[in-house]
């Protein structure tokens, strides 16, 4: 454990990236903002692809990005992988190209399109094509329709990106990112934003424009009020989940869930807040859907020179209570960010966690972040699911019988430094000591990760 805390600390000085929200550059980069390039008559390097005039008040702009990742995982899975790995220790290194288009035909339409290319190297593993490999996809063509001054509707293949990614999101951490294809109904005005969705995820796959869609759909309301500017923030959501694909402790069927919820959150200079509580009921075959999930995190940011934020973070997420009593108590991510990042296959479902962290900018382009995740499974009648909800460590029948709660504990540390707009440089180290759950269920040997990567945007 000391040589673990000494290499986090070296790993301290290390540069990665920390995206700065104002930037014209954007993590989702339909929302990028070059605007003011218009009436600039003098422009550098990849200024001259951004905002050309086509005349008529159209204007076209090109982007890309290039990011390159070496991974390293130690007993993965804590030591239990599939009979066609060949290796349970192993390198990687993921390549991510995208580039994009988008057109603007003055204040009411515009078009964006974006391919996508991401391939794995190294490994002697088979792919996983959602998150490793993707050699060429569509990942987004999309219309952009202003129908009224507070009312737009956007049709076609895009990137999501909901609250604080635990239900809907792009996916940012594995090499391939998430899209949707469907419609959503737009509406802004004053403090309040609505957004009306019908859409369904994108299957990734490994080869040329090979792709699936229109395998579940999901339909509801997002909504966003600003009730009380950087105060209090709420966002209220229902969403309809339909699907055939997923499977609970080892059970497949027809599932039609729907998810209720409300996030309050803050944007202060110091003390911040955030609390979601979301509740989900419907059908999964002849069972009642009854789940739930609660989560929170309090910080403080204790100067403004040099910032340094203290936190803690938690989630209470339900499992399946008892096979026998008709109900599935499962709670269901749908397309969320991974929780607790890729050092180990846990998703937010079934789990009780806490997670105290530390985040220090000793200069305005470094961000260092140190967490503790101390993992739990809420139910010992339901197994552990991956970010994607894949049933991970279900052990067949021994599983109801299986009093062993404790996952574990991740000692997590993350550097970011950004050069400058363009330049982006990450480095993460993760050690997961098993807890008492995969011992009993597998090997449970203890997992370390450690990813060096660089991006460059433009």
């Amino acid at each position: 454990m000391k040589k673990i805390l000494a290499i986090l600390l070296f790993l301290a000085s290390t540069n990665v990236m920390f995206s700065q929200p104002n930037a014209p550059i954007q993590m989702l980069r339909y929302n990028d903002n070059f605007t003011n390039l218009r009436t600039d008559s003098v422009r550098t390097g990849f200024e001259k692809i951004k905002m050309i005039n086509l005349g008529k008040n159209t204007w076209l702009s090109f982007g890309g990005e290039i990011r390159e990742q070496f991974q390293y995982f130690d007993n993965q899975n804590f030591g239990d992988v599939p009979p066609t790995f060949k290796a349970v220790s192993t390198g990687q290194i993921w390549h991510r190209a995208m580039a994009h288009a988008n057109i603007e035909f003055g204040q009411k339409v515009r078009f964006f399109t974006q391919i996508n290319n991401t391939n794995r190297f190294l490994n002697p593993n088979p792919l996983t094509p959602e998150i490793d490999e993707n050699r060429l996809s569509l990942h987004q063509a999309f219309a952009d329709f202003n129908l009224k001054k507070t009312l737009s509707l956007r049709i076609g293949r895009q990137e999501l990106a909901y609250g604080n990614n635990r239900l809907l999101t792009f996916r940012e951490g594995p090499n391939s990112r998430m899209s949707f294809d469907g419609a959503i109904l737009k509406w802004k005005k004053g403090n309040w934003s609505l957004d009306a969705l019908a859409i369904s995820h994108v299957f990734g796959q490994a080869g040329i424009n090979d792709d699936q869609t229109f395998k579940d759909l999901i339909s509801g309301i997002y909504a966003t009020q600003a009730a009380i500017p950087n105060k209090l923030h709420l966002d209220y959501y229902i969403l309809d989940f339909r699907s055939d694909l997923r499977k609970y402790n080892g059970v497949g069927g027809k599932e039609m869930r729907q998810s209720l919820g409300v996030r309050a959150f803050s944007k202060q200079a110091k003390f911040n807040y955030e609390i979601e509580a979301t509740y989900q009921t419907g059908k999964f075959n002849a069972l009642k859907i009854n789940a739930f999930a609660f989560a929170t995190d309090l910080n403080y940011r204790f100067s403004l020179k040099r910032p340094l934020t203290i936190g803690v973070a938690g989630n209470y997420i339900s499992g399946d209570a008892q096979k026998a009593d008709n109900q599935l108590n499962t709670y269901n991510l749908l397309y969320s960010k991974p929780s607790f990042g890729l050092a180990a296959p846990i998703g937010a479902s079934n789990v009780i966690n806490i997670n105290p962290y530390l985040r220090y900018n000793p200069m305005p382009k470094l961000s260092l972040l140190g967490s503790v995740y101390i993992l739990s499974r809420q139910s010992l009648a339901d197994g552990t699911y991956s970010p994607g909800m894949a049933q991970v460590r279900n052990n067949g029948e021994k599983l109801p019988q299986n009093n062993a709660r404790k996952i574990g504990n991740q000692y997590a540390l993350e550097a970011m430094y950004m050069h400058d707009s363009h330049w982006a440089f990450f480095a993460d180290l993760a050690y997961f000591q098993a807890g008492n759950y995969p011992k009993a269920t597998g090997k449970g040997l203890d997992i370390s990760y450690f990813s060096a990567k660089v991006s460059y945007k433009f």
